[in-house]
């Protein structure tokens, strides 16, 4: 393993470390889940952000090495500890770490995550076109990783969208969290983030179980489709103002729409899970002409 990619798993096991941490924390001291200032914030930014580098540290050699690598690698794992580490110093001093603008040092403090985020995701960037370039890994799992790192940069694009749409709803006096009536931008942002985890693993697991190389291609573009169409269910009741689960006629049929690219893959997998289990399952009784045959013999 490369020192890289050493450095994305180490900042990564920190990351969720301090994550997993802070559930002891809030389990002791209590508190609100929800709302701008409560333990949510260091447990889902630890956890999650901790997982991306960890994701993509167990990639990172599958590339084609470039002489700016260190650089790159330092920067992104050095803007995303310092990100997550600001927003729980802003837990601690109990003080919000979005949209708080209420004295110099906190509107620092969001300037500066904004300037960290920005600078993660340009490296993001820089990544996912690489792995589009070359991944030195069988098919399968080429296409999960680039699949997983796509969304994850559509991930962090709507991340700045809530950033944006966040600081004008706070000048309207407005909750900075929603669009229009009732939509939670969150809700997009949440979909996508965490595909580059659930595309590999899935794939490991097809190949656990068994499935050819042409079954686990098929059903990870019908996974990608679906999450797709999740993705796009979440945008729809986002910009209509509406709630996420809130029914609307165009959010029903984005959601039936996604479900039915998921039902294919749900079916090889329990045939595949009962064929594994009651292999005799798969044997055909012989009759006819032919068990005659096999009698004769």
């Amino acid at each position: 393993m490369s020192a890289h990619a050493k450095l994305l798993l180490i900042s990564g096991i920190v990351l969720t470390g301090l994550g997993l941490f802070h559930v002891i924390v809030w389990l002791i001291l209590g508190g609100e889940w929800e709302g701008p200032i409560s333990w949510r914030k260091p447990i889902l930014f630890g956890v999650s952000t901790g997982l991306t580098l960890i994701s993509i540290g167990c990639f990172f050699d599958l590339l084609r090495p470039t002489t700016t690598d260190p650089w790159l690698i330092k920067i992104l794992s050095f803007s995303l500890v310092a990100e997550v580490t600001l927003i729980t110093i802003q837990q601690w001093r109990g003080q919000a770490s979005h949209f708080n603008h209420d004295s110099t040092l906190n509107t620092w403090i969001e300037y500066s995550m904004t300037i960290l985020i920005v600078l993660a995701t340009l490296i993001l960037i820089q990544i996912t076109c690489r792995t589009f370039s070359f991944l030195n890994t069988a098919s399968d799992l080429q296409y999960a990783i680039r699949a997983g790192m796509a969304f994850l940069i559509i991930s962090c694009i709507i991340g700045f969208f809530v950033l944006w749409n966040g600081n004008y709803q706070l000048q309207a006096g407005r909750d900075p969290s929603n669009f229009g009536k009732a939509g939670v931008t969150k809700f997009p942002h949440g979909v996508a983030i965490h595909s580059l985890q659930f595309f590999p693993c899935i794939c490991l697991l097809f190949a656990k179980l068994g499935l050819t190389m042409r079954e686990r291609r098929r059903s990870l573009h019908l996974l990608v489709a679906w999450m797709s169409g999740l993705l796009c269910f979440s945008l729809v009741q986002t910009l209509t103002g509406s709630a996420r689960f809130q029914w609307t006629y165009s959010g029903g049929c984005l959601l039936a729409i996604s479900t039915a690219f998921l039902l294919p893959v749900l079916w090889l997998v329990a045939r595949t899970l009962i064929n594994n289990a009651f292999p005799f399952s798969n044997k055909r009784p012989l009759n006819g002409e032919f068990a005659k045959k096999r009698q004769r013999n």
